[in-house]
């Protein structure tokens, strides 16, 4: 009887348009406009020298000749204008120029927007006023010491070393693919309620056929239950084998461990919409509304829409980042990617069989005990 309900529970499931739109179709096409739009835009973006007009009233020759070091060769800093500052101001209003700047007793800096290459404008001259600043000091307050300032200047000092955790290259991009991905493995819910609708004889009249069988409940749930793990873990490999051959992201080289992630993750998956379908009391469409928006809410506050919430919400609410299924997902895949040891692919496995454990033995509990007066 097993194989019977599971081959069944399989062509139904395989029909089903809807889920496979969803848990399928849907997630390649967010992934393709992903790609499009920052997956590899980032790795192609290079840095362009930056337009810049330094009005030359003689009173700083040293500031002149630095400019001038950093306006030359393929790698200059910057595009340089020594002009008045008539016709600076001019460059600036045609657009020809980024900003302007002017030597006096306070360096200023004019602008006309606000952009990443002020910025750098902005925090090239404050470095050299400070800089400046403590040299005139130094050899106002020591002039033994001032023969020395040329030399110490021009040396580029290290007193840290840096040691990487990893040998990946840290991206933050892929962490709005491995949400999706995880989104995805949520969504195997709508499976998992299909599972529970196809039993409970209150949900459909399938399913209050097959309580006339002299078959025990749970035996008809465990058989449907794996031909949805079956539909839905085999999705889930043709969604990873589109990322990583066709979109080439990189989810690193543990791909044993990268596929028992997403069994598992499957498992979830599956379980959270069995729990959401045999707890919440209502019209089906009120179970995929709350299916949806928590998966939703889930993949959003992991990144999915902006990377730098994940981190933002496990720094200022832990406890929300704790309750998330899909940050755990998501942390398992960039653990993967990442880190060079276990330890954070351990906890996030751990915490996806937690979750897991209280879906699955919440749903047995809750269809165990339902009885039904008539079918």
């Amino acid at each position: 009887m097993f194989k019977h309900i599971f081959k069944y529970r399989l062509k139904i499931l395989l029909y089903d348009k809807s889920t496979m739109f969803w848990t399928l179709l849907f997630p390649i096409l967010l992934a393709t406009l992903f790609s499009l739009a920052f997956g590899r835009g980032f790795a192609q973006e290079t840095f362009q020298a930056i337009d810049t007009a330094v009005v030359d009233s003689g009173d700083d020759a040293a500031f002149i000749s630095l400019v001038k070091s950093l306006s030359a060769g393929e790698e200059r800093l910057f595009n340089l204008h020594l002009t008045t500052k008539e016709e600076a101001l001019a460059l600036l209003s045609a657009g020809k120029v980024q900003g302007i700047i002017e030597m006096g007793e306070e360096m200023a800096l004019t602008v006309n927007q606000s952009g990443i290459e002020q910025s750098i404008l902005k925090t090239f001259i404050d470095n050299y006023a400070q800089t400046a600043s403590a040299v005139n000091r130094i050899a106002a307050q020591k002039p033994e010491a001032a023969a020395m300032l040329p030399a110490l200047l021009a040396k580029d000092s290290t007193f840290l070393e840096e040691r990487p955790v990893s040998r990946a290259e840290p991206d933050f991009t892929l962490i709005y693919f491995f949400s999706l991905l995880s989104m995805t493995c949520m969504f195997g819910g709508y499976l998992g309620m299909a599972e529970i609708n196809a039993i409970q004889a209150n949900l459909s009249g399938q399913a209050a056929r097959m309580n006339f069988a002299p078959v025990h409940k749970l035996k008809m749930f465990l058989s449907g239950i794996s031909a949805a793990l079956v539909v839905q873990f085999t999705k889930l490999l043709l969604f990873l084998a589109y990322l990583v051959f066709v979109l080439s992201i990189d989810f690193g080289e543990r791909t044993g461990l990268i596929v028992a992630a997403l069994f598992l993750c499957t498992l979830l998956g599956l379980s959270f919409g069995a729990f959401v379908t045999s707890l919440v009391k209502g019209e089906n469409g009120l179970k995929e509304g709350i299916l949806t928006t928590v998966t939703l809410a889930g993949a959003f506050l992991s990144g999915m829409n902006y990377a730098g919430i994940k981190f933002i919400i496990e720094t200022a609410a832990p406890p929300l980042a704790f309750i998330n299924p899909v940050r755990w997902m998501t942390d398992a895949f960039y653990s993967l990617y990442y880190f060079d040891t276990y330890g954070r692919f351990i906890e996030s496995v751990m915490g996806m069989a937690i979750f897991t454990a209280l879906f699955a033995g919440a749903t047995y509990f809750v269809i165990r005990r339902r009885k039904y007066a008539s079918l």
